[in-house]
Order: structure tokens, then C-alpha cells, then sequence
């Protein structure tokens, strides 16, 4: 065997040691480390946008729009005003435009005493004479009585002439209202007796003042001795 045939087989026998070593585990020995080579810092790489959505929204898909704001508005200052006076609303009172009648009943002396009828009746109409309070009232109307009395020995006859005046006001809280008058009689009366030759005349004048207060209302009465006074009162 030539030189150069056998080297080449010692190449071939060394490569299949080799190979064999590996085969079984044997680590090879440590290469030597390589130095470390510095590098340059490199600049960030630039973020690709992200690719644009071109498809069609579904309507509903589409997000409502948001409502508009409201426009700010001034807010006037406002101005501090006095309250005026406020002025307070009279009630109505009963007592304007009042009208009625008193009922005015009056003992009859001589005519009681002779058994006749014992009591002269009259009414005085009234009416207010003011357009404010108190309300004025007057009336005036004049009563006649007359009676006889026939007997066998004769006649007995009793007349009275008076003139009844009602003077005075209406006053008093809505609701409440009270008539405080005068009834004022005046006039004559006059007995007479025959008696067959006898003849005989028994006149009397004067007057008589009669306070009276009436609560507004139908009916209402006042009395006294010798007098009685009915309130009667006209439908508006």
C-alpha cells in the first residue's frame, strides 16, 4: 500500500471513531466561546395602521347619535318687587237695599174694658235710605181703629187715629245683622156714650216712643206692655 492510500484510510478510521464517540453519548469537548459582539441600538419599527373596516353597517348596527346639547341661556336676575298693597273686598250686607213692613199690634184700653176687640192693627212699611253703613231706615203709615158696642140702654163706641213712624238703622257683620229702630205713635182716641138724654165724649191725644231691635229675620218679634211689633221682611 502506497503512502497516500493510507492516509486516506487513517482519515476514513479517525471519522468513523468520531462518529462512533458521538453515537454513545461522548460529548465532544467544549468549542471556545465566541466573542461578543456589540451591536448598534436599532430604531423602533413603525406600527402598521390597522386596516380600515369598508363594509357596510347594518342599519341596525349604526349607533344612535348622541342628543344635542342644549344651548346655555342666560337666566335673568329678577328684581325684587314690593307687593302692592292689596285692597280687602267689602262683604255684602242684607242691610243694603232692605225692605219690609213692621206688623204693629196696639192694646185698645177702652175697648178691652167694654169687651170689644181689644187691639188696633196697622203695618208701617220701611225701606233703607242710605247706600252705606248704617244703613238708615224710615217708614211712616197711620192705623185707624174703630168698634161699638150696642146695648139695650145704648151705644158705646171707641175710635183711635195714630200715625206710627219708624225711624232708625241697619247694621251688624255679614251674617249678623240686626234692625235697632223706633216706632213712634201719635195721634188721638176718642170714647163716646149714648145713653138714651146721655151723651158724654172722652177724647185723648199724646204719644207714645217704642225702641225695638230685630234680628234680621222673617218673623222676628219685640214686645212691650201694651204693644207688640211683628218683623216682616220683603223678598228681594
Amino acid at each position: 500500500m502506497n503512502s497516500r492510500s493510507s492516509t486516506a484510510y487513517a482519515l476514513v478510521l479517525a471519522l468513523m471513531i468520531v462518529v462512533c464517540l458521538a453515537a454513545c453519548g461522548t460529548s465532544s469537548p467544549p468549542e471556545p466561546e465566541a466573542a461578543t459582539a456589540t451591536t448598534a441600538p436599532q430604531a423602533p419599527e413603525a406600527t402598521a395602521p390597522a386596516p380600515t373596516d369598508t363594509s357596510t353597517p347594518r342599519p341596525s348596527d349604526t349607533p344612535a347619535p348622541p342628543p344635542p346639547s342644549p344651548t346655555p341661556t342666560d337666566t335673568p336676575t329678577p328684581v325684587a318687587v314690593a307687593p302692592e298693597p292689596t285692597t280687602p273686598v267689602p262683604e255684602t250686607s242684607r242691610c243694603a237695599g232692605l225692605a219690609g213692613s213692621i206688623e204693629v199690634q196696639i192694646l185698645v184700653g177702652p175697648a178691652e174694658v167694654a169687651g170689644l176687640e181689644p187691639v188696633a192693627v196697622g203695618s208701617v212699611p220701611f225701606a233703607v235710605a242710605s247706600d252705606q253703613a248704617p244703613y238708615a231706615v224710615q217708614g211712616s203709615t197711620p192705623i185707624a181703629y174703630a168698634d161699638v158696642l150696642v146695648q139695650e140702654w145704648g151705644t158705646y163706641a171707641v175710635t183711635m187715629d195714630v200715625q206710627a213712624t219708624i225711624s232708625g238703622e241697619c247694621s251688624g257683620v255679614s251674617g249678623a245683622e240686626t234692625l235697632d229702630l223706633t216706632v213712634e205713635i201719635a195721634g188721638e182716641q176718642l170714647v163716646e156714650v149714648d145713653a138714651g138724654s146721655f151723651h158724654g165724649e172722652y177724647p185723648w191725644n199724646g204719644s207714645a216712643s217704642v225702641p225695638a231691635i230685630f234680628p234680621l229675620q222673617e218673623g222676628a218679634t219685640a214686645e212691650g206692655e201694651g204693644w207688640s211689633l211683628v218683623l216682616h221682611l220683603q223678598s228681594p
